[in-house]
């Protein structure tokens, strides 16, 4: 451990045998809310930012939110930290992503705190981890995204109508 504080007990109140997994959250887009961001070193020496998004439980669908009290936690591990300014698509990258969690992207100073609270709009798909399904962000864009308009569909008696 990095650091010399001894670990505390963990106190149950069931036995951890009978823990069951909670369902999945389905696949969807949901506005989440940055609840951290860490920065870390992959095994290949890359330098990212690992965010943890929670979706709030009025965000879920009705079956899964009682499952999620507190909200669903995911994390999108993706967003490397530029090298240089050479490094182009990581560059391209963080700029997209200031975007999408609201920030001003006309800048040329980034400070990750400011990312805390800030919400962005999820797309969560369904993966595997260790031969089980787990919901996996696939990608991140502005929570205020418009929403594809819908046109409503004629009613067939009306349908046949404008084709006679």
């Amino acid at each position: 451990m990095a650091n010399d504080e001894p670990m505390g007990i963990i106190e149950l109140e069931d036995s951890l045998a009978d823990v069951e997994k909670p369902q999945e959250i389905p696949a969807g887009k949901y506005v989440a809310e940055i609840q951290d961001v860490q920065e870390r070193t992959s095994a290949n020496g890359n330098t990212y930012y690992a965010i943890q998004f929670r979706v709030a439980p009025d965000e879920l669908p009705a079956d899964v939110a009682e499952e999620y009290e507190d909200g669903a936690l995911l994390f999108w591990n993706r967003l490397l930290k530029p090298r240089s300014r050479s490094d182009r698509r990581a560059l391209f990258n963080l700029r997209k992503f200031i975007e999408a969690i609201g920030l001003d992207a006309n800048t040329t100073s980034i400070d990750p705190n400011d990312w805390m609270g800030r919400s962005a709009r999820l797309h969560v798909a369904l993966g595997k981890y260790q031969g089980e399904d787990r919901a996996e962000i696939r990608a991140v864009e502005a929570a205020e995204a418009a929403a594809p308009a819908r046109v409503a569909a004629k009613p067939a008696s009306r349908r046949r109508a404008a084709a006679e």
